[in-house]
C-alpha cells in the first residue's frame, strides 16, 4: 500500500499538524515515480486512473494519474493532501484500485527484469563466438548498462 492510499483510508480525527519525516517524503517521491511508470503503461491500455475509497466521504474518489501526481506533489510540498471531491460521472470500468496497480507495477517491473536478463545473455554469447574473452564481455556489458549473466555451465558439470 502506497502512503498516500493509507493516508486516504486513515480515520477523520485530530490533525496531526506534524512535518513529514524523511522516510514517508521518501515513499512519496517513490509513489509519484510510480505513478508516472503507471500512466505510461497503464495508460496506453486505456486506464484513466486509480479509485480510493474516502472514508471521510463514506464514497470512492477516481483520480487520474495527473490530478493523482499532483495530490502526490502537493502532499510532499506542503504536508497535507489538497481538498479532494468526486470526480464527475467517472466511467469506473477506466479506473483501477491502487492495490491492483501497485501489483502490476511489481510484476512489470519483474517481467522488465527478466527480459533485459534475456538479452544480456544473448548479447553475452554474440560478443562470445566473435572471438571477445570473458573479460572484454564483461567490460562491454558493464559500459552499456546490462549485467552480464554467468557464462553456461559446461555440460556435465
Amino acid at each position: 500500500m502506497g502512503l498516500y492510499d493509507a493516508l486516504m483510508e486513515e480515520p477523520v480525527g485530530p490533525i496531526d499538524d506534524a512535518p513529514l519525516g524523511e522516510e514517508e517524503k521518501e515513499a512519496l517521491r517513490q509513489d509519484l515515480v510510480d505513478v508516472q511508470i503507471l500512466k505510461d503503461v497503464l495508460g496506453g491500455q486505456d486506464v484513466k486512473g486509480t479509485v480510493f475509497f474516502c472514508p471521510d466521504c463514506d464514497e470512492d474518489h477516481y483520480l487520474t494519474w495527473d490530478l493523482l501526481a499532483g495530490n502526490l506533489q502537493e502532499l510532499l510540498d506542503a504536508g497535507e493532501s489538497p481538498v479532494h471531491e468526486p470526480a464527475f460521472d467517472p466511467n469506473p470500468d477506466e479506473y483501477v484500485t491502487w492495490d491492483y496497480a501497485r501489483g502490476f507495477l511489481d510484476g512489470y517491473e519483474v517481467f522488465e527484469r527478466e527480459d533485459t536478463d534475456e538479452v544480456a545473455g544473448k548479447v553475452r554469447r554474440e560478443l562470445q563466438t566473435k572471438g571477445l574473452h570473458a573479460d572484454q564481455v564483461k567490460a562491454f556489458m558493464i559500459k552499456v548498462g546490462l549485467e552480464a549473466p554467468p557464462p553456461p555451465a559446461p555440460p556435465g558439470s
